[in-house]
């Protein structure tokens, strides 16, 4: 938004030059926190005399222009600006959110409207630049690519990315800083930040928020949002047999899943029960886990050789999660037991006992292969 200050111009002797500053807001309530005053808002002055013009804005500011009538030049003015003659500084300094600056001997010329403008930016447009898929979600694993836009500000603005209420801590890109001249000869900038990063599972229901940072900006200034989404799985084994158990599963899904259970051909949905198969609905745990339950009644020896097929469904589509049950009380090891080692081992003694033996049968024509070797079939007769 553009803040002004103008002076309303009066008819006055020929020698005498009138300064008069007002208020003028396109947009009332982006000054709602911190209010410019100028001093004076009227000032008649003699040809040659010295005056001061000041505009005192409620916060630090890093940018000032003051436009004074029959001066070729706009001031854009610092602590330590001292580029045109007859014209300094005046104030306490930007950090103090003073801009003005002291005329040195007033002309007739300058006889009109000075104007004292800050510009603030357009609020914060985020772009998508991965889409999402119809339903508006993202899916886990996928790459997630955004782009902040802030249009329009002088001086530029500063952009931040936050997920939640904290600091994103992902790649962000440079920024980039466009400028665009405008008719009246001010020239604006647009300010412009890529962020990507891989969506995980820790990324759902999360706000990425695309905040711009400006002088003339209020505390709550409405984020940009979007929040991404995921489908985990997960395998869970051991029961007991000749008991009634529960097969429970965690999983993470959001929006909640519809769940059913493939078990030898049969599908059985949830809060359905088929003879001794009965499939409860998911309990929701919190921060999207559900607890996912099938209870046999009566485990047998037959049902651990099953393979249980549970699936999942939501708006993203569906997810497949294999179970197998054991009667053990912990999930069979992915590597050799001690019991087949052994096994191994006394299988490999017994080999090469049983091969010293023949050689030692042979060294000593204690039996006899005669139908191997024709050369001593008449030995084995005798």
């Amino acid at each position: 938004m553009q803040k002004e200050r103008q002076e309303k111009l009066f008819n006055t002797p020929s020698n005498k030059i009138v300064f008069h500053f007002n208020s003028q807001h396109n947009q009332p309530n982006s000054l709602a926190r911190a209010q410019v005053n100028v001093e004076p808002n009227t000032a008649v002055l003699n040809e040659g005399a010295q005056q001061d013009l000041l505009c005192r804005y409620g916060r630090p500011i890093t940018y000032c222009r003051i436009e004074i009538p029959g001066e070729t030049k706009v001031f854009n003015l610092s602590p330590d600006w001292d580029k045109t003659p007859g014209f300094i500084y005046n104030g306490k300094g930007l950090q103090a959110g003073e801009c003005g600056v002291r005329i040195e001997h007033v002309k007739a010329i300058n006889n009109g409207q000075v104007k004292c403008n800050l510009v603030r930016p357009k609020q914060p447009l985020v772009e998508l630049i991965t889409k999402p898929d119809r339903e508006g979600y993202f899916n886990e694993g996928s790459k997630f690519q955004a782009r902040c836009i802030v249009r329009d500000g002088r001086p530029v603005a500063n952009i931040t990315w936050l997920l939640d209420n904290g600091p994103a801590a992902k790649r962000v890109g440079q920024l980039e800083v466009l400028a665009s001249p405008r008719e009246n000869g001010l020239e604006l900038f647009t300010a412009i930040q890529d962020i990507q990063w891989d969506i995980a599972a820790e990324d759902n229901g999360r706000r990425l928020v695309c905040r711009s940072h400006h002088q003339t900006d209020p505390d709550n200034v409405p984020p940009q949002e979007d929040s991404p989404l995921r489908m985990p799985e997960t395998l869970v084994y051991g029961l007991y047999l000749e008991h009634t158990v529960k097969v429970n599963m965690t999983i993470r899904a959001n929006p909640a899943p519809v769940i059913e259970w493939a078990i030898d051909g049969n599908v059985i949905r949830q809060g359905e029960q088929n003879g001794r198969f009965s499939a409860f609905e998911p309990e929701y745990l919190g921060h999207d886990f559900y607890n996912v339950t099938l209870v046999i009644a009566g485990l047998t020896l037959e049902d651990t050789t099953k393979i249980y097929t549970m699936r999942a469904t939501n708006a993203l589509g569906s997810t497949d999660y294999t179970v197998r049950i054991s009667s053990s009380a912990t999930p069979p090891s992915a590597g050799l037991e001690i019991g087949a080692i052994v096994g191994i081992v006394v299988a490999l003694a017994v080999l090469v006992l049983i091969v010293l033996l023949v050689l030692f049968a042979r060294a000593t024509g204690r039996w006899c292969f005669a139908d191997i070797y024709p050369q001593i079939r008449e030995v084995c007769k005798h």
